[in-house]
This record gives C-alpha cells, sequence and structure tokens, in this order.
C-alpha cells in the first residue's frame, strides 16, 4: 500500500476532519510553499486489476544533474563488528552502551526528500525541515537538504524552489528530466548525502519538535539501527499537525511481502512502512542501499526491512518523535499524486524481495494468486518478466553473514506465534444440522476494502474471484489476557477475522484482525476442557457470561446469498453450558498444519543454535 494513497482511507475513517478551505499562503517564511513527494507504498489491486495492466510499465531514468560529490563519512570499524549480528538495545536515552561495539557518536543529518511533481508543497517542506533544527541548513546538525525532482513538469527549480528562494534554504537539486520512481530517486538523493545520518522524508511533511535530537540519541546506541518517527496527520492550509493522537508508526509483514499496521509494547517493529526513516551512512552503504533490481514504487520498505534484521540491524518506532504528514484525500483535489505508478512494478519488486531474503518461505508467499500471476514460484521469468537474478542479495548476505528467514519470524514471534501468523492448524467448521461450510466471501491475501463477509455456504461451493480455500479456518490474533495466541478466528491466508453479524443479511461481517488483540469481543471455536464453560461444537462471541453462539435457526430455509449460491442465514443465539446433552451445532474437520508452520518447525528443529535471546 502506498502510505499517502492505500492508508488515506484508514486514516480518514478515524480521523478525517474536512480541511478549512484552501485558505492563503501564510506570510513571511509559510509564504514558501508547501511539500510534495511520493512514498514507497503502492496501493495494489486485485488479480483483476493485475490482469489488466498486462505487462509492466517503467520509465528509464535520464542522468542527474552534476551536483558537488558528497564525502566518503563511512566509519572504519573493524570489518569483525561488521559481520557479527548486533544485539537489539531497548534504550533510548543519549547514553551510548559501553561494551556495544555499535555504538558510535553521529552528529550531523542530511534530509533526502524524494519529489515528484507537488510543486508549492516541496517549498513548505524545505522550510519545516530546516527551521525544525537549530542552524538551519549548513549548521551544526543539519549537514544539507538534498532534493530530488524525479521528473516534475515543470521542474521544480522553475515553480517552487526556485534560486531566489535557494539564496535563503540552500540546498542540494537533483533533477531527473524522466521519472524513474521512489527507489531510485532516493538512492539518487542519498548518493549526494554528507551527514552522519541520512534521514528520508516525503515531499509533504512538517516534522515536529525536537525531532532530530530524538533521531541522533537513538542512532547514537546502534549505528546498524533504523529509527522511524511517528506519523501524524497535516493540515495542508496550515502546515501544521493536525491530530497527534492518531499517529502511526509499526507494521509487520504478511506472507505475500504486504504489511499492516500494529500496536505493540516493544520499541522495535517488524517492518518498515515506507518514506519516513533514518538510517546511518554506514549502515546504508554496508547494506547496499536499495535493490537496483526493483523499478518505480513498492516493495523496497520489504527489502529494506529485512535485510536490516537478517543481517544484523534493527528498526526502532521512535515513540518520542513525530513527522506530520499529508495523506492523500479523495475530497480534496489538491492532495492527489501527481505521478504514474504500475501495480504490476510493485508486485514484481515485492516478489524480488521475496526471493532475496525469505529462503524456503517463498513457497509460501507463492500460494498467493498476486505472486503466482508475476511468476514467482515458476522456473522462468513468468509473464510479467520477473527479475529473478538475486546475486546482489547473496553477496550482501554472504559479506554480512546474515541469517535466515525464519529467525525473523522467531525474533517476532510476539506476532508471528502469539499473533496466530503460525497457526497450529488450519480447519473448515461445517454447520451440523445443514451441512454446510462456514465461507469467507472475499479475496485471499488483503481484502482492498478492508472488511467482508462470512456466509454458510455449501461445502463445495465455488465463488468467482474468490479465495481459492474460502473455507479454511483458524485461531487468530493474541488474547491481551494471557499474551499468546488466541482470541479470534480468521480466515486462513487473508487479513480478514470475524467480527459480528451483518445487519439482518444472515452473513457475519469480517474485518481485518488485529494481531495485538484489540479487535473487541472475541471469537473462539470450543472444544472439550476448554475453560470455557460451554459445551463443545460452539463458536461463540463475547466475555465471561455475556456470550453469544453461532447457529442457524430451527425453522430457516436456504436462502440465496448472493452470486447465485443459496445458503442458510446465520444469527446470534443463547449458547450450550456446558455438560449439555444436546447435539454440537458445529464440527472442525478437515484439520491440516499449514505450510508455514511445518517450515517454521522444521527451522527451530534443525538450527537451534539461531533461535536464543
Amino acid at each position: 500500500f502506498d502510505l499517502t494513497l492505500g492508508h488515506s482511507r484508514a486514516m480518514a475513517n478515524t480521523k478525517d476532519k474536512k480541511a478549512k478551505g484552501q485558505g492563503g499562503e501564510s506570510k513571511a517564511k509559510s509564504k514558501a510553499g508547501s511539500a510534495s513527494s511520493f512514498t514507497s507504498y503502492v496501493v495494489i489491486g486485485s488479480v483483476v486489476l493485475m490482469l489488466a495492466v498486462g505487462a509492466a510499465f517503467y520509465l528509464k531514468a535520464s542522468a542527474p544533474e552534476e551536483l558537488p560529490s558528497s564525502t566518503d563519512a563511512s566509519n572504519s570499524e573493524s570489518a569483525a563488528a561488521m559481520s557479527k549480528p548486533a544485539p537489539s538495545t531497548a534504550k533510548t536515552s543519549s547514553t551510548k552502551p559501553k561494551d556495544s561495539p555499535f555504538a558510535w557518536s553521529p552528529k550531523t543529518l542530511t534530509v533526502v526528500l524524494p519529489c515528484a511533481g507537488e510543486g508549492v508543497f516541496a517549498r513548505k517542506t524545505v522550510i519545516s525541515v530546516a527551521e525544525s533544527v537549530p542552524g538551519g541548513i549548513g549548521g551544526p546538525i543539519l549537514r544539507d537538504i538534498v532534493i530530488v525532482d524525479d521528473g516534475s513538469q515543470p521542474p521544480l527549480s522553475e515553480d517552487s524552489l526556485t534560486d531566489d528562494f535557494r539564496k535563503s534554504f540552500p540546498f542540494k537539486l537533483v533533477r531527473h528530466n524522466r521519472a524513474i520512481g521512489l527507489m531510485g530517486a532516493k538512492s539518487a538523493g542519498a548518493a549526494h548525502a554528507e551527514g552522519d545520518i541520512i534521514v528520508f522524508f516525503d515531499c509533504h511533511v512538517a516534522p515536529q519538535g525536537d525531532w532530530y535530537k530524538k533521531f541522533l540519541e537513538a542512532s547514537a546506541e546502534n549505528y546498524r539501527r533504523i529509527v522511524v518517527p511517528v506519523i501524524t496527520d497535516l493540515d495542508i492550509d496550515t502546515w501544521k499537525e493536525r491530530q497527534r493522537a492518531s499517529g502511526m508508526a509499526k507494521c509487520y509483514l504478511t506472507w505475500d511481502a504486504d504489511f499492516k499496521w500494529v500496536e505493540s509494547k516493544s520499541p522495535f517493529m517488524p517492518v518498515l512502512s515506507g518514506g519516513l526513516l533514518g538510517i546511518s551512512r554506514r549502515w546504508w552503504n554496508e547494506t547496499g542501499g536499495y535493490d537496483a533490481g526493483m523499478k518505480g514504487w513498492g516493495g523496497e520498505n520489504t527489502d529494506q526491512s529485512l535485510r536490516s534484521w537478517l543481517c544484523g540491524g534493527e528498526i526502532m518506532s521512535m515513540s518520542n518523535a513525530f513527522v506530520a504528514h499529508m495523506w492523500r484525500r479523495p475530497e480534496d483535489p489538491r492532495t492527489n499524486q501527481n505521478y504514474k505508478v504500475s501495480n504490476l512494478d510493485a508486485i514484481k519488486n515485492k516478489a524480488r524481495a521475496v526471493l532475496g531474503w525469505y529462503d524456503d518461505f517463498v513457497a509460501k508467499a507463492a500460494e498467493y494468486p498476486m505472486m503466482e500471476y508475476v511468476g514467482l514460484a515458476s522456473d522462468d521469468r513468468g509473464p510479467a518478466g520477473l527479475n529473478k537474478d538475486v546475486s546482489a542479495f547473496n553477496e550482501i548476505r554472504e559479506r554480512l553473514k546474515c541469517r535466515p528467514f525464519s529467525w525473523f519470524l522467531w525474533r517476532f514471534r510476539d506476532i508471528y506465534v502469539n499473533g496466530g501468523m503460525l497457526p497450529k492448524e488450519t480447519f473448515r467448521l461445517v454447520e451440523e444440522k445443514t451441512g454446510y461450510c462456514l465461507t469467507y466471501r472475499g479475496p485471499m491475501g488483503t481484502h482492498p476494502q478492508g472488511f467482508g463477509q462470512a456466509a454458510l455456504l455449501p461445502c463445495d461451493a465455488h465463488i468467482p474471484r474468490n479465495h481459492p480455500q474460502a473455507q479454511r479456518w483458524h485461531p487468530r490474533n493474541k488474547n491481551p489476557a494471557t499474551g499468546e495466541c488466541c482470541s479470534a478466528l480468521g480466515s486462513w491466508n487473508t487479513d480478514q477475522c470475524l467480527q459480528g453479524l451483518s445487519g439482518d443479511s444472515g452473513m457475519v461481517r469480517t474485518m481485518v484482525c488485529d494481531v495485538s488483540g484489540r479487535q473487541g469481543a472475541p471469537w473462539h471455536f470450543t472444544t472439550e476442557a476448554d475453560g470455557s464453560g460451554l459445551a463443545p461444537g460452539q463458536i461463540y462471541v463475547g466475555f465471561g457470561n455475556n456470550v453469544r453462539c453461532l447457529s442457524v435457526p430451527k425453522t430457516a430455509e436456504p436462502a440465496r446469498m448472493g452470486d447465485n449460491l443459496e445458503g442458510y442465514k446465520l444469527k446470534l443465539a443463547k449458547c450450550k453450558p456446558e455438560g449439555s446433552s444436546k447435539k454440537p451445532r458445529w464440527k472442525m474437520v478437515d484439520v491440516q498444519v499449514p505450510l508455514e508452520t511445518q517450515l517454521y518447525e522444521k527451522a527451530l528443529k534443525e538450527q537451534p543454535e539461531l533461535f536464543v535471546e
């Protein structure tokens, strides 16, 4: 998902306040402009959309304008320290751990702003960044701001970032006559960075407070640490932060190389959401920057996250550093993107990250239609022309002695094991009276709308464009009371969990699973002596004595459930207590251990020395 596109919907759901009119430019300094950039995420459509995309679209880069070459400020610590995995340190104070070979003393920052056709927003972002750091551009902290104009028409230098403006804010400018995409633009900016830490921001942000100090302090503890601010909402009329309480920060990785937002107590996060981060210039260079085999937008956050974690680095969410960000809002045309995005390229980029880092789990990712379409598991490049040359990944893995993907799952077992992403088993749920199966009605992987439905349909039902394993379920989400799995029932290989009855439709509403277990009332399937106090063979929702069970009315008749399918309407009724002589309402059948769990348990058994604190 593009942070500015896909997640604008999520932000709008919780905190969408209409802009208070366009308003004029603020006086003096804030008159200067507005920030525009593109982020690393793209909205990925359904398989139908992918098929419509057809072939990959991308534009080749033109050479950037000449700029003064940056100095090589990579540190000269020993090669042994470079290849040794870095310990995760949860401290966030300015005190350096004296016994850590990865502690250092960063003093300067370079802020890289990749910008694509957002005019005055770029100007406002430059002002916001420069004025947020004592001494401004060229001062003791902010060494430079590098703006990469990625094919803007007219060029930013003729529109918003004029020579007169540059006299007050002496930034560096790299110009691509034709757009080459996010990874190329960010890499071009990083090549000209002179600061100890490279900070990547989008070109429509306003950093808040002493963010720079927090970045420097946290990075000082470990040069291999990537730091990520909390992303809040920017009011583009005032260019000020709108709401801090609803900021977004941490993400986790899904099997199809997508990411989801997550709440956790740990300061460390599995995956970057995308474009807002700080990384030491040394660690950027050691890990090879961005994969040169990726094109356009999307997927680089997965790659960068895995190459950091698996190769001895870490990613920390800075709960005390905030950056206000402009979200794309359909009702406000000023926030529209002004650059082209190829969905197919984004999928291929994600597939390259999978090939580079997933090891045996490539077979798991290949189960998803989008990955299958681009030929992830095929012997050749497939119809989409997927670049399967991963020699650059292998060189980094060998040089930095990177760990396997199974270690990443173990490192974040609080999400993958306790959150139900590595289920002990998957199964089908058959309603005893009708012989029909609980069936998820939606696509495999991420649901494009974020919500769906489940219905009671024939166990051999075929639904066009539906998840091919739509009748397979498993326990999901952490149980907040125990810290272990589970507190929900989820559709396997999707992001959806049962939520509640969907009006009077007789179907169950599904929503995006919350692996932290904060989704509301829990859903469970009862078994013998499970401590629920209920008879086995029931699907219930609720807490304590306030529970209801999913059932079919006694007088129910078959009904049309859409897509020309016949099924039975469901309702929530009184549950049967433990010891009841009545027959179970539901039966668990076709129980299987999924591939992802088999692979994980195999790794734990074969390489136990890797999985230690």
